[in-house]
């Protein structure tokens, strides 16, 4: 590279730090253009999941005032009292002929409707009805409990009503409607009262929007009608226009006059997006919004919640032009500065060389036991943990030895810890002449080792566990002019693809099988398939450093205690 540099020139260089470096800043803009719009996405995603999940909220709350209000009909239209009241009326009452003002002072004074009608409003009071009404099998309407801020409506007919006409076909029924009396936007509910199969008069609950108002409080949000409506909001200005996809112009211009009192509805000016570019779905009086939408469960009302995401949106985009400014100047300031450094890298290339050397020398002796030559505890751990990955990874079988030369602690005490020091030597460079090029011998700890074998069966495994140990028997250390023969346990086990297994479960399981191995009488190799009980069913994540550092020290200490337990 220095050479190269020399010969090219400093003009040369600098024109070529210059052209890397507008390379770098068209790079940084192309980034900094796809960071936002990653960001811009995400947050136009976790918009719209809160968004949906509030009207899915704000459809809870008013699912359980429409059904405490459709309950009440119906409980109250099997009320034996209001059935006997009904039933001095008959089925087949014709409507009264009396002025509105007189009918309505006459059932308002009847000593046996005075009770029903305070009966109802005590209800009105408790639950927070509009109106709890009932009519006689004409329609008239007898007694009743109302809000205090609405005129009574004792005889006013309403056999004109959709929700009456169902009654009477012995159904309940539902509509929304504007008030004939009060110009009130309300849902009613009713429910028939029958007497063996005959119509008696219906029970009609009037459950205002100003009422729902709660369901839809700190919201940005708006209910509509089923067929699309706008019947309540936050905003009052907002009431009766129609939000996408509406229906009522597919109603009649009287059917429309008659549920509504009008027949023309403006549009509330929300409007889909079309440009792909832009991330966001609406867009509401010129500002970009995401929008959840949720029906109540019987599809009567319609919940609708806006969100403005504007204000984030230009946030985005001024942290991307601030994130270009910051990165582009990095980059300008990094290869003015790149020049000089060249120099300094050259004049230093030598001592990193050097220091790479030394570098390599000194990971060496980190992953060998000073003793024996072999892998050392953290070496042979972490070539494990790679075998296992790449044992799921390539579906390939592995096995794991555990051993421990028999009776140590006797050769230490008969012929002194240098001779142990050579009989531990002369163990390890046997094993390792019988060893494959792939296998791994470590020194976990004293007397005891591992060797791994990778893509080996079980039954190559038991073979070369018996390998070594024959291998050990027949070849006596020599410590000066004195042969110590020594003999081998091993405990072997396999690990299959496909069964995922921890660092820990490996180790503990192997050495399990080394001690079975000793409790059999030493010198002898035992076997045994790792239970699949012992597997992870599902791939574990990948864990942090901390995790990683933690799993490690939890191994060593299992392998301290297993090699305490086993000498």
């Amino acid at each position: 590279m220095a050479t190269l540099i020399v010969r090219l020139g400093i003009r040369r260089v600098l024109w070529i730090f210059l052209l890397c470096s507008m390379a770098a800043c068209a790079a940084i803009w192309v980034g900094s253009i796809e960071s936002a719009q990653a960001r811009m996405e995400q947050l136009v995603k976790n918009e719209q999941e809160q968004s949906q999940a509030q009207a899915v909220l704000a459809s809870a709350n008013l699912n359980q005032r429409l059904a405490q209000a459709q309950s009440a009909a119906a409980t109250m239209a099997q009320d034996e009292t209001i059935q006997k009241i009904l039933n001095r009326f008959g089925p087949y009452i014709q409507p009264s002929q009396l002025p509105l003002k007189e009918r309505g002072n006459q059932w308002r004074d009847d000593p046996l409707l005075q009770p029903m009608s305070q009966r109802m409003q005590r209800l009105v009071d408790k639950f927070d009805f509009h109106t709890l009404w009932v009519t006689n099998a004409a329609g008239d309407t007898i007694a009743e409990g109302h809000d205090s801020r609405v005129d009574r409506i004792i005889g006013i007919n309403y056999a004109d009503r959709d929700y009456f006409k169902s009654t009477q076909q012995g159904l309940d029924g539902r509509q929304f409607i504007v008030g004939r009396v009060t110009s009130v936007y309300s849902t009613i509910f009713s429910s028939p009262v029958l007497a063996n199969g005959q119509f008696f008069g219906m029970v009609g609950v009037s459950l205002s929007m100003q009422k729902l108002g709660s369901s839809i409080a700190q919201l940005n949000a708006v209910v509509t009608d089923d067929l699309g409506v706008i019947v309540l909001a936050q905003d009052p200005a907002l009431l009766m226009q129609t939000m996408p996809g509406a229906t009522v112009n597919t109603l009649t211009t009287l059917e429309r006059e008659q549920r509504y009192k009008r027949s023309q509805f403006e549009s509330v000016g929300l409007s889909p997006v079309r440009d792909e570019q832009r991330p966001y779905p609406w867009l509401y009086r010129g500002q970009p919004h995401v929008m959840g939408s949720h029906p109540t469960s019987d599809g009567a009302l319609h919940t609708y919640v806006l969100r403005d995401i504007g204000a984030s949106l230009g946030s985005i985009k001024r942290d991307q032009l601030w994130w270009f400014a910051v990165v582009s100047a990095l980059a300008l300031l990094s290869a003015a500065l790149a020049a000089g450094v060249a120099l300094y890298v050259i004049r230093t290339k030598q001592q990193q060389t050097a220091l790479l050397t030394l570098n390599h020398e000194l990971d060496l002796q980190a992953n060998t036991d000073v003793l024996t030559g072999c892998a050392n505890r953290r070496h042979f751990i972490h070539a494990l943990e790679q075998e296992i990955n790449r044992s799921d990874r390539y579906k390939m079988d592995f096995c794991l030895l555990s051993t421990d030369i028999d009776h140590f602690k006797q050769v230490n005490d008969t012929y002194g810890h240098a001779a142990g020091d050579e009989v531990l030597k002369h163990f390890v460079a046997t094993v390792q002449r019988n060893l494959r090029e792939p296998d791994l011998i470590g020194r976990l700890g004293g007397e005891e080792f591992s060797i791994l074998l990778p893509n080996t069966s079980a039954e190559g495994g038991a073979m070369m566990a018996e390998r070594i140990r024959s291998a050990v028997e027949a070849s006596p250390a020599l410590f000066g002019t004195t042969c110590i023969a020594v003999t081998v346990s091993i405990g072997g086990i396999q690990s299959q693809p496909g069964i995922l297994h921890g660092l820990g479960v490996l180790l503990a399981h192997a050495d399990k099988v080394l001690y079975a191995a000793k409790q059999g009488g030493r010198n002898r190799v035992a076997w045994d398939q790792l239970p699949t009980h012992l597997a992870s069913p599902k791939q574990p994540p990948a864990p942090t450093p901390q995790q990683d550092n933690i799993q490690r020290r939890q191994a060593i200490r299992m392998l301290n205690a297993s090699w305490r337990l086993t000498t």
